[in-house]
């Protein structure tokens, strides 16, 4: 009797394991490829389907985290190559991506860098600001990136 109730009390515990990541865990799906020749980050869109990984997003924290128009992007924060902005650089169109943090939080994405605000012009008109970061919705490090919002 007491070695089935030991059984049906491990079996029990088994069911209410954690879906938690352990430290070092990546929380986040690695980013796959929707469309091979979709839009890439920081470019306006209106619907998924148009973007490479399949994410417009109208929340996007270069888009001042609520716009009335979406962005492509995916997420940066960890999930092995696909994750990392900089395998989607284009030379012959001059596009080169970057990672820009949440001020707070564990929260990325990618953004198109760039270097002054008419380089975002013509990437997309609704992010028409060339910046580090805006305060209290995120930072692109040293680079700059394009964003609906003015520097900070």
């Amino acid at each position: 009797m007491k070695a089935t109730l030991l059984l049906l009390t491990l079996a029990l515990a088994a069911c209410t394991t954690t879906t938690t990541p352990t430290d070092g865990q990546c929380p986040f799906g690695s980013p796959v490829v929707g469309n091979a020749n979709g839009l890439l980050h920081g470019v306006g869109c209106t619907d998924n389907s148009q973007c490479k990984y399949g994410t417009c997003t109208k929340t996007a924290m270069q888009q001042g985290k609520s716009s009335t128009t979406g962005v492509c992007t995916k997420q940066c924060s960890c999930g092995g190559t696909t994750s990392q902005c900089s395998i989607d650089n284009d030379d012959t169109k001059g596009l080169a991506f970057t990672c820009i943090k949440a001020a707070s939080g564990s929260g990325s994405e990618c953004g198109v860098t760039c270097k002054t605000d008419a380089d975002c012009g013509k990437i997309n008109p609704n992010q028409p600001y060339c910046v580090t970061g805006v305060k209290g919705v995120f930072s692109a490090g040293a680079l700059k990136v394009c964003s609906s919002q003015k520097q900070s």
